[in-house]
Formats: structure tokens, sequence, C-alpha cells
């Protein structure tokens, strides 16, 4: 009795230990326009929240990923408001988005050829996807080992075509503290995934190729079963932006950081409740 007791002891302490809060930090740089950044993310259970910060102390906004309502929280500090993106509010989003390009398509019908390739480019580059553009699988391609502030990595170049458009470092999430709890609420963000990028498909959507072509990376990262320690972007051959893994921590995180701050306002699809 006394061992059965001191082995149902040690299960719970190691159950505790083994799903223990978790704390870390991503530092960003932007090339053009140069700017740097830092994302400041916290695991708690099945949840997730990442603070960014523009020059390491400016808070620009806040996502949260409350895995346990499979719901994605998005936080405006500027003007002290949020929204709460769900299923049905996925599904509403693309459907207005859908109709509004639809009728932007048929504004450009009658613009003289000119105007309506300049239409099309500044679409292009506002909202990626927009030209509806057939549908290309991404292909990860292994291209080296590195470190990443002394984590040991796997280079892969992810190619969308023949272009090159990013290339990540991926870790085992044992070299990474706190890296199992990590997995986890990033498995479950993988499945939120999934739902988003079906709901954006439907009817070709016009950012549904994008959204599916990320989720589509996020998959075939997912299969090497690590953790992207440094992400750098590629934008017609050059070195757009780069993230990079800086530090990771266990320790106690309140319960209230998986919740809007109190005193924000909520916003249904743009508009204040």
């Amino acid at each position: 009795m006394l061992k059965a007791t001191a082995l149902f002891l040690f299960a719970i302490f190691f159950a505790y230990c083994s799903y223990a809060d978790v704390l870390f930090v991503m530092d960003q740089k932007e090339v053009s326009p140069e700017s740097v950044g830092q994302i400041k993310g916290k695991v708690k259970d099945n949840n997730l929240r990442m603070d960014f910060y523009e020059n390491g102390t400016d808070l620009e906004g806040s996502m949260i990923f409350r895995g346990d309502k499979n719901e994605v929280i998005m936080i405006n500090h500027t003007d002290k408001t949020y929204i709460i993106m769900d299923e049905a509010a996925i599904n509403s989003l693309a459907v207005q988005l859908e109709q509004a390009m639809s009728q932007m398509e048929e504004a450009m019908k009658d613009m003289p050829p000119d105007q309506r390739e300049k239409m099309k480019e500044m679409m292009k580059q506002r909202m990626p996807g927009a030209d509806r553009g057939q549908y290309v699988e991404p292909v990860l391609k292994k291209a080296g080992e590195a470190k990443v502030n002394g984590i040991s990595c796997t280079e892969y170049d992810v190619f969308k075509g023949n272009d090159k458009v990013r290339q990540h470092c991926v870790a085992s999430w044992n070299s990474i503290e706190g890296g199992n709890e990590m997995m986890t609420v990033m498995l479950r963000m993988a499945d939120f995934m999934d739902q988003m990028a079906k709901s954006f498909s439907k009817g070709g959507s016009f950012i549904g190729e994008r959204v599916q072509f990320e989720r589509n990376v996020f998959n075939q990262l997912r299969q090497l079963n690590g953790f992207p320690v440094e992400t750098i972007e590629y934008d017609e051959g050059k070195v757009e932006a780069e993230s990079k893994f800086a530090s990771s921590a266990k320790g106690n995180i309140d319960a209230s950081d998986m919740e809007p701050p109190a005193g924000y306002a909520q916003q249904n699809m743009g508009r204040k409740q």
C-alpha cells in the first residue's frame, strides 16, 4: 500500500512538472522598411498568448489561441478593442471577403486596360493571393545543419514553384526548455488552421490559396517533429524578414493572461459592440 501510494504521488508530481507553464521570446527583424521587434509568448495548458512588440518595448498587438474553446482572440492595444475568431466568425469573414473581391472584379471590368493592370498589381501587394492564381503546393528541401543561439537545428528551404520563399531551421522539441508544452498547444493550433483553411477555401475565396499554402507548410513542419528556431522570409531572392528563437523558461502564468484585458471592447467584424 505504501509503495502504491508513493507511486501515485510521484505520478501526480511528474504530471505537474511535465505540464508547467512556459514563457518564450522570439526576436524579429524586417529588412524593408527596416525595423526590429519581439514576440513574447506564454503557454498555459492548451492555450497560447503572443504579444507583439516593436523595438522590444512598444506593445502593438496580442494574439491568444484558446485550445480549450478552439478560438483565437486578436487584441488591438491602441484602441483597446479585440475580436474573437471562432468557427462562426471565420465563416462569416470568409463570405464577406469573397463578396468584396467579387465586387472589385465586377468594377474592374469597365476600367481601361492600363488601369485594370494597375489595380490588379495593387491588389496583389495588399492582398496576397488576390489574383486567384492556380494553387501551388509548398515543397520543403533539406539545406544543411546549423546552430541558433546554441541550439542545433536542421535547415529546410520552402519553395513555391521555383521560388524559394522561406527557410526554417528546425530543432527538436526536447532541445528547448518547455518544448513539450509548446508542442502540445501548437499541434492544437494546426487543427485550428485546418478549419480556417477549409472556410476560406469555400467558393474559391481569394485568400484561400494563401491560407492553404501556409497550412500545408505548417503540416510538413509538424511531420518533422520540431520547432523552427529560425525563420527567414525571402522576396524575389532577397531576405525580407527574419525571426529567431531567443529564450524559453518554465514558470507560472496567470489564467487571466489568456483572457482579453479588462475594459477592452469587443468588436464584431469591425463594428464595436
